[in-house]
């Protein structure tokens, strides 16, 4: 009886399997037309989804190691006040670096700058009015030997795709 049951329902598998992939209707090529006269053809180049007003992120440098610092760049994800912060979260340096000069370039290529001056603290930040979409920021710090060198350039999204 077992051996009739399972040859029955390996018949329906098979059976199934068969019919599955004949139901499907052919596909039909698109009908194409054949211009009697060539138009030339433009190119356009691809977009990028970066707003043309921020410009784009350049290449930074790193701090020595007796000079680091570590920065966290945050939104407060809310869009009827959208705010971007720079925070210093700490590092070797605090006590040595300069000024830390920080600019937020919106879509529209409005820029805004504030400064963190010594003596720098952990939790230091510094807040700036956003765009909703995305916003790009840029950290300079000055430190002896070295002297004024960019530290941080991202393009940062107001809102992460993890919420």
């Amino acid at each position: 009886m077992k051996k009739i049951a399972l040859t029955i329902a390996l018949g329906f598998v098979i059976l199934f399997l068969v019919v599955s992939g004949c139901t499907q209707s052919p596909e039909t090529p698109p009908v194409s037309t054949t211009p009697t006269t060539a138009l030339p053809t433009t190119t356009t180049p691809m977009t990028t989804t970066e707003p043309v007003g921020m410009g784009t992120p350049g290449p930074t440098q790193a701090l020595p190691p007796q000079y680091s610092l570590t920065f966290q760049v945050t939104t407060n994800g809310r869009t009827t006040d959208p705010l971007t912060y720079v925070a210093l979260n700490g590092g070797n340096g605090m006590n040595f670096v300069g000024p830390i000069e920080v600019s937020l370039t919106k879509p529209d290529g409005v820029v805004q700058s504030q400064t963190m001056n010594s003596p720098h603290f952990m939790g230091q930040n510094v807040a700036f009015p956003c765009s909703t979409f995305q916003n790009r920021v840029e950290i300079w710090a000055t430190a002896p030997e070295v002297g004024r060198i960019k530290v941080y350039d991202q393009i940062v999204p107001f809102k992460s795709l993890n919420p």
